[in-house]
């Protein structure tokens, strides 16, 4: 049983070498001699197991139904591990707690086992970006029953411009702050939104438009899990450059223009793969057909979904608006997807703007709905809807694009008739299809 770091990968771009070390679980061979049972006396209730990420449970075997705890210390490396829900007592306790979701390797926490007898085999598994091993017939074992996790807070990064986040690979969703001094030279950045965690991060900030090179500042990055591509762009003065699939990444937390935090239930797809948590680039194609995604942006926060019959796909991008005579960022959903040829020719274009007094509802062709508080804005193929604390659906029709309000006002602009319109709750508007 063994856990290392990995080898890591150089790579050279115009003659500069970046190495990038991460670690991970290795798979091993477990020692063919069983470990000693413990000596100490049976205790009654929870006792104090142990402490560290290198921590087992193989001295309290024999003592079945007793419970111990554990410490799991904060930015833990995970160990040697097999089994899934029940595992083989000289498995890391802490590490098999994140296996079972119960804590994280950045927070760390306590962690209540129960030893149980051995099994006649132990099946692994991945969970949480823990791998475990698989190993027949084992003396002794125990179950994970309980845990308090604890948060890192943010940690320490580095403070020149040459710094970089991979040696906080393993501890995704963890944040970690970062100096940047004025006047700074640019390092070398890989990604748009998301960096590769070999990056700069002090240049990756000024790409993001978090901070300048003259003036430098403070940067909190979040871990992330890899990507499988990085695209280049240029922004604030900085190029940043494109790769294939890299083991982790970061985002500039709090950058102005940076991509929306998404956390998902149900099934939602992200460019056609399944999607539960993490940002979401945008240019993205999104599915919530079939789920619910809520999006948390620099310009509010906003909870997408469908109706469960209808295609709900879209794509974010970040635009903006004059209000006032000032310009205002927003983030703007436009509807894709639907099969539009199924209305034909023979489309009907609403009497009235006001569509509720409808006799009969014409074919849907796509529809999503949004709640949520900040600037957003869903574009249809007739109309776009511009909210600020809303529940409203966005549904293409083959008669045109149908704006309904359950909560607020939405401002909604006809691009057929070229005039906005204030909805209020409980109404309805139809910007008709153009003939």
């Amino acid at each position: 049983m063994i856990a290392g770091i990995g080898r890591g990968r150089a790579r050279s771009v115009k003659g500069i070498v970046v190495l990038a070390l991460g670690a991970t679980l290795l798979a091993g061979a477990s020692s063919a001699a069983a470990p000693a049972a413990g000596a100490a006396p049976e205790r009654a209730g929870q006792a104090p197991g142990g402490s560290g990420w290198s921590a087992t449970a193989t001295a309290f075997r024999g003592r079945n139904g007793s419970r111990f705890v554990y410490t799991c210390p904060r930015y833990g490396i995970p160990g040697g591990i097999w089994g899934t829900d029940v595992y083989t007592d000289d498995s890391s306790v802490c590490t098999a707690a994140v296996h079972t979701g119960r804590i994280t390797l950045a927070g760390g926490g306590t962690v209540t086992i129960e030893i149980r007898p051995g099994q006649s085999s132990y099946t692994g598994s991945t969970r949480n970006r823990i791998t475990t091993s698989s190993y027949p017939a084992w003396g002794g074992s125990y179950v994970v029953v309980g845990a308090t996790a604890a948060s890192p807070g943010v940690g320490t990064g580095g403070s020149d411009w040459r710094a970089n986040a991979a040696s906080f690979r393993l501890y995704v969703g963890a944040r970690f702050a970062y100096t940047c001094p004025a006047n700074g030279t640019a390092g070398t950045v890989w990604g748009t939104d998301v960096y590769t965690d070999d990056s700069s991060v002090c240049t990756a900030a000024v790409h993001a438009g978090r901070i300048s090179l003259a003036r430098g500042g403070s940067v909190t990055i979040e871990m992330r899990d890899g990507q499988s591509s990085y695209t280049a762009s240029k922004r604030n003065g900085i190029t940043s450059l494109s790769y294939p699939a890299w083991p982790a990444s970061f985002v500039v937390v709090g950058a102005p223009g940076g991509p929306p935090d998404g956390t998902a239930t149900g099934t939602v797809l992200v460019n056609g793969q399944p999607f539960t948590s993490g940002p979401v680039p945008y240019g993205s194609k999104v599915d919530v057909t079939n789920g619910r995604l809520t999006l948390k942006a620099d310009v509010g926060t906003v909870t997408l979904y469908g109706d469960g019959k209808d295609p709900a796909q879209f794509v974010p991008s970040r635009t903006s608006e004059r209000v006032k005579g000032k310009k205002r960022a927003l983030v703007q959903l436009t509807l894709i997807g639907g099969d539009f040829s199924a209305c034909g020719a023979s489309r009907r274009t609403a009497s009235s703007p006001l569509a509720g007094e409808a006799k009969k509802k014409p074919k849907v062709v796509r529809a999503l709905w949004g709640s949520g508080k900040g600037k957003f804005r869903t574009r249809g193929r007739y109309a776009s809807a511009t909210v600020r604390g809303t529940i409203w659906l966005t549904a293409d029709r083959c008669d045109g694009t149908l704006t309904q309000v359950r909560q607020g006002v939405v401002s909604v602009f006809d691009f057929t008739r070229k005039k906005t319109v204030r909805v209020p709750a409980g109404k309805s508007y139809l910007a008709p299809a153009r003939r």
